[in-house]
C-alpha cells in the first residue's frame, strides 16, 4: 500500500454530501414521479438521474399520538430538519386506523393506550363509538385529515424528500386491537351498517382478510381514491399498501395494488406502488406481486429479487421495521452492517426510528422529557446509525448506478458494488468487520490507476490514499482504522459515463 496522505478534516464526506448542512447544500429538487430504471435495483427521476432512497421514518408523523386521552402534536418542520440534517431523502407517513391504539408494548408493564388523531372520516353520530367519541359516517371524509396529509407531503416535497404514503397498516389490526379502540370498520363504531365482525381480543383482521370484494372493500377503495385525489399532483409520492399484514391479507393487498394503478391511470401522475412483507409468508409473495417496489422480511435483501409479477424485478427498500427487529439489542457495528450490506447489495434502506415515541422497554428509545408518551427530543444513541444512512446514500450516489451492479465475487468481503469496463471502472467495497481483504481489479489494465478513498463509518472521517495500479486479481487492502470500513475505488481518469434508460 502507498503511504497515507494527511487526513482530511473531520466529516469531509459528510460536509460535502449531507443535506441542509452549514454549507447550505440541499436535496436535488424533485421534478416528477420516480420510475424504475434500466438497472432494476434503483429508481430514476424524469431526467434519468438514478435515485437511491435512504431515510428515517416514525409512527406519528401524520397523526398525533398521546396517552391519557390527549394526542400530542408533532413539530413536523423539526422532523423535516431532522431528516435533512442527517442526509436523508425518504420517509414514510404512517396511518393508525384505530382512534385508540391498544397494547403497543412500549414499556415492561401494562402498555398504555394511545389516542390517535385525526382520522379520515367525520364523527357525526348519532350514537357513541367504543372509544367514547361519536360514531363515524364512512360516507363523509374529514377535511382535517386530508388537509394535513396534503400539507405534510407538500412540505417534504419542498425539502426534496420523497414520501411513502401508507394507505393502511395491517400490523396494527393484527396485533393491537381492543374492545374500546373505536375502529371505524367495526359495526359499533359507524352509522353505515359496516362491520368487520370483530369480537374482542388483540386481533381483528376482518377488514383485510377477504378473498373478494365486499362492503368494506368499497369504503377502502373510496378512501384510497380520496388519498390519490389529494396527492396525485405531487411528484415526491410513492404509495405503499400495508406492512406486516397477516397471511390472510394477500388477496386484499393485491387488489389495492391493482386499484391504485387503475385509478391513477386517469390522473396527471402515476406513482410507484410498494408492498411491505406480510408476516409469516416468504418474500417470494411480494417478489411475485405486481408491486413496483417492496420492503422484504429478509434482513439483507438479495442481490436479485425477480419474480412472476409485473414488473418482474423489484426495487428493494429494506425497512428495519420489517427485517431487523430488536436492532437496539445489537452492537453499533452490527447495526452499521445492516445499512452497508444492503447498500452494497443494491438496495435502499429505511430506519424504523422511534424518534419521539417514548419506548423504554428493552431501552429501545429513551428519548428526552416524555409527556403522555411523546418526547421533546430524540434518543442520541441512534445518531451514528442515522448519519450512516446519509453517508451510504450519498456515497452510493457518487457511483454511476446506471451501470453499477452488486458483484460480491469481486471482493473477499462478499460486498462490492461495481461497474467494470476496461476504462472508467469503479468499486464500492464494504468490510463488515474490518481487517485485511482483497479486491479483484483485473477489469482494467495495470497501465491505468485507481483513486483510493476510505470512509470510517464510526466517525464519518474520510482518508484518501495515493492512486494504485489496476490489473491485479487480488489486490490487498487494509483499512487505516479499526472496525468496519468502506472503500471507494475509481479510475483516476473518472468513471465511465452513465447510460440513461
Amino acid at each position: 500500500m502507498s503511504h497515507l496522505r494527511p487526513k482530511l478534516a473531520l466529516f469531509p464526506l459528510g460536509a460535502l454530501l449531507l443535506l441542509h448542512t452549514a454549507y447550505g447544500q440541499a436535496n436535488p429538487p424533485i421534478t416528477g414521479p420516480l420510475s424504475v430504471s434500466g438497472n432494476s435495483h434503483y429508481f430514476k427521476d424524469p431526467g434519468g438521474r438514478i435515485v437511491v432512497l435512504n431515510g428515517s421514518q416514525t409512527w406519528n408523523t401524520l397523526q398525533d399520538w398521546g396517552t391519557d386521552g390527549a394526542a400530542q402534536e408533532l413539530d413536523f418542520d423539526a422532523f423535516i430538519r431532522f431528516l435533512a440534517g442527517h442526509g436523508h431523502n425518504f420517509t414514510l407517513l404512517w396511518r393508525v386506523e384505530q382512534p385508540r391504539f391498544c397494547n403497543l408494548p412500549v414499556n415492561a408493564g401494562a402498555p398504555p393506550e394511545f389516542t390517535v388523531a385525526p382520522q379520515p372520516w367525520q364523527r357525526t353520530g348519532p350514537g357513541t363509538a367504543t372509544d367514547g367519541g361519536p360514531k363515524f359516517d364512512l360516507t363523509r371524509f374529514d377535511p382535517a385529515f386530508f388537509d394535513r396529509l396534503r400539507s405534510r407531503t407538500e412540505a417534504l416535497d419542498k425539502a426534496g424528500i420523497y414520501a411513502g404514503i401508507y394507505l393502511f397498516t395491517g400490523e396494527f389490526l393484527n396485533l393491537y386491537r381492543c374492545a374500546t379502540d373505536g375502529y371505524p370498520f367495526t359495526g359499533a363504531n359507524n352509522v353505515n351498517g359496516v362491520d368487520d365482525g370483530y369480537a374482542g381480543g388483540p386481533r381483528g383482521n376482518g377488514s383485510i382478510d377477504m378473498t373478494e370484494t365486499d362492503a368494506i372493500t368499497k369504503y377502502q377503495d373510496a378512501f384510497t381514491d380520496k388519498v390519490i385525489d389529494t396527492l396525485n399532483d405531487l411528484p415526491n409520492v410513492l404509495w405503499i399498501v400495508s406492512e406486516e399484514a397477516p397471511p390472510t391479507s394477500l388477496w386484499w393487498n393485491n387488489h389495492l395494488i391493482a386499484h391504485v394503478r387503475a385509478y391513477e391511470s386517469r390522473k396527471k401522475y402515476r406513482h410507484l406502488v410498494g408492498y411491505a412483507a406480510p408476516i409469516r409468508v416468504p418474500d417470494s409473495v411480494i417478489y411475485n406481486s405486481d408491486a413496483d417496489w417492496v420492503a422484504p422480511g429478509a434482513t439483507i435483501s438479495p442481490t436479485s429479487s425477480c419474480g412472476t409479477g409485473r414488473p418482474a424485478c423489484k426495487v428493494n427498500v429494506n425497512d428495519s421495521d420489517h427485517s431487523y427487529w430488536e436492532m437496539w439489542l445489537r452492537t453499533p457495528q452490527e447495526n452499521r452492517n445492516y445499512i452497508w450490506e444492503n447498500t452494497l447489495n443494491g438496495n435502499s434502506v429505511l430506519f424504523m426510528d422511534p424518534y419521539l415515541v417514548y419506548y423504554p422497554r428493552q431501552d429501545r428509545n429513551n428519548c428526552q422529557s416524555p409527556t403522555r408518551g411523546i418526547c421533546t427530543s430524540p434518543d442520541t444513541r441512534y445518531e451514528i446509525f442515522r448519519k450512516n444512512l446519509g453517508y451510504a446514500l450519498k456515497l452510493a450516489s457518487r457511483l454511476n448506478l446506471a451501470r453499477a451492479f452488486p458483484q460480491p465475487s469481486l471482493s473477499s468481503t462478499g460486498y462490492c458494488l461495481a461497474q467494470t469496463p476496461s476504462a472508467g471502472a469503479e468499486y464500492l467495497v464494504y468490510s463488515p468487520r474490518g481487517g485485511r481483504f482483497e479486491v479483484d481489479l483485473s477489469a482494467m489494465p495495470a497501465s491505468r490507476k485507481l483513486s483510493v478513498e476510505w470512509l470510517n463509518p464510526t466517525t464519518g472521517e474520510t482518508i484518501r490514499q495515493d492512486p494504485i495500479p489496476a490489473g491485479s486479481q487480488a489486490q490487498a487492502f487494509t483499512p487505516p482504522f479499526a472496525g468496519d470500513a468502506i472503500l471507494y475505488l475509481v479510475d483516476a481518469a473518472g468513471h465511465a459515463a452513465a447510460k440513461i434508460r
